[in-house]
This record gives structure tokens, sequence and C-alpha cells, in this order.
């Protein structure tokens, strides 16, 4: 009896949780457009032998924008003693992190530059999970815009100033513009509902494109942009799919299925720190030939061979 307890007090507070015979509960905590992510996790969960409702329960809450209705979400997740607390971009991650530091969290984002997580090889306290270098990926996103519009002088940057990620995407993409003669004019709006006004004043303002920050939502933002009649650019291939007029960034099925794989670990009792947060390796350029025409923006054939995906 002695070694069973002492057994039970070195267990880690970032293993998972014992719920005996019982379904494992996975929480999925978003902000912004859940889509598709939302969706390839869950194929990659059944991919993995996980059937809905039989084998495994998901309490999924989404947050439009990040702020004290995230914070209420990550708290009910925590309540109802979920068993891998999933959160989808930093805000998501912050929220998730103030709720609890006993839950596994699996994060999806570029959040080890928002300092969240400082030992990537071996996590350390309770949070593991992938990220997208997303910073540099913006970087060369608009390199990519330079190349398509070279009479690009003044660039937007429409930020989140609710997402942590913000500080170091402008830097970033100041650094970029800076290097490539262009003037950076970054626009922090407080959620989605400031952004297809502030993408009106920019185009009045005559700036020749924009970088939307992901956080601030994708399908919406990319209509606003189109509506606005200014060029566009995300990370997200469904930015693209909505009007959007360029994306490059991580492959989001590959990362999906990283993110299930980690949780299937967690669930079959792997500690926390014997998994490695992750970077995603596999990463797309997708265009929109129907948004460049309406724009007037001429695409090159050899700038389309080297697309991962053109649409229209």
């Amino acid at each position: 009896m002695k070694r069973r307890a002492l057994l039970a007090l070195a267990s880690s507070a970032a293993a998972l949780p014992a719920r005996a015979a019982a379904m494992p509960r996975v929480g999925f905590l978003v902000t912004g457009d859940p889509e598709p992510v939302w969706s390839f996790f869950r194929t990659a969960l059944a991919g993995l032998g996980y059937v809905e409702g039989r084998t495994i329960a998901i309490e999924y809450r989404a947050a439009t924008a990040a702020g004290s209705r995230l914070d209420s979400l990550a708290a009910d997740l925590v309540r109802l003693k979920v068993d891998v607390l999933v959160a989808i971009l930093a805000p998501a991650l912050a929220a998730a992190k103030r709720a609890t530091s006993r839950i596994p969290i699996v994060f999806y984002g570029a959040v080890p530059e928002t300092g969240m997580v400082t030992n990537l090889a071996r996590p350390e306290g309770n949070i593991t999970g992938i990220f997208s270098q997303s910073s540099a990926l913006a970087g060369k996103a608009v390199q990519l815009f330079h190349e398509i519009k070279p009479s690009t002088r003044l660039f937007g940057i429409l930020l989140n100033a609710l997402d942590p990620f913000h500080v170091p995407l402008r830097q970033e993409v100041e650094n970029v513009t800076r290097a490539e003669r262009i003037e950076a004019v970054p626009v922090p709006v407080g959620g989605p509902e400031d952004v297809a006004p502030a993408l009106e004043t920019m185009a009045r303002r005559g700036l020749d494109g924009v970088l939307i920050q992901p956080s601030l939502g994708i399908a919406a933002a990319a209509a606003a942009a189109l509506k606005a009649r200014l060029p566009a650019i995300s990370f997200r291939r469904e930015f693209v799919e909505a009007g959007g007029l360029l994306s490059y960034g991580a492959n989001q099925a590959a990362m999906a299925r990283a993110l299930a794989a980690d949780v299937d670990r967690l669930i079959k009792g792997v500690p926390l720190a014997n998994i490695p947060v992750q970077q995603a390796t596999q990463f797309e350029l997708v265009v929109n030939q129907t948004t460049a025409k309406a724009l007037g923006i001429a695409l090159s054939p050899l700038f389309l061979a080297r697309a991962d995906e053109v649409i229209g």
C-alpha cells in the first residue's frame, strides 16, 4: 500500500488524469474560424481508431475573438474535467494556460515566439504542441506579394491586439518591408468586428496590400478585403478559397495529424514531458487567380507554376 501511495504522489502534474473505465474526453478551444482545423483534427482522430461518442468525447468551444469570452470557455472545459485540452492559436493557448496548470494542453499555432513555451525538446509544465514559424512565414508571404506587385510602396499589417503573437508578427513584417524599401503600416484592432472598417480605411489611404493576422478570422476577413478592393494575404489556404489573393503557410491537414497524434499519446499515458514540441515541415503557396484578375494584378506563368494550388 505504501508503495502505491508513493507512486501516486510521484506522478506528474501534466500526466493524463486517471478516469477508470471512462471514455477519454478532449476539450477543443479555438479562436477565429475553426475550419478546416476542426474537420482535419476529427478526421485524424478517426484515422487513429477513435469513434466520437463511443471511444472518445470531444467538447468543442469557439470564440470569434480573444478576451473574456475565451477565458470563460477555457474555464468551462476545465470544469468539465477534460483529459486533454487542445488550444488553436495563441489567444486560445493563453486562455487555456490561465485556466489550468494541471490538465495537459496541446497547442496549434505560432506559440514559441510568444514566450508561453520555453523548452521545446522536453516541455515543462503542462503544455506541448506543434507550431508553424508563422512570423517567418509572414515575411516570406510579403516577399511573394512584392514579387507579384513590385510597385508596392505602402503595405498594411492588420493585427489582433489581443493575440500575443501580434508582436513578433509585426516585427518580422516590418523587417522584411524595410529590406524591400516598402513602408509598413501596422493597424492593431480589437477583434473581427473591426476588420472591415480597418480595411476600408486602408483602401482609402491607398495602401497597396495588407497581411491579415489569422486570429482575426479567415473567410469574413478575405471577403471584406475583396469588397474594399485591397489585395490581401495570410497564412491559411481557406483565406484564399474565400477570396484572399495569396497565402503561404503550413499545411493544415499535416498539422492536424500531428496534433491528433499528440492527443493520442497523452490518452495512452505518455508523460507530456516526453512529447516534444514539433515544428511544421509541410508548407504551401496558394493563390487566387480570379481575385488577382478582379484587382488588376497580373500573375506570371512562372509564378503560377511555383504555386502549390491556383484557385480560379
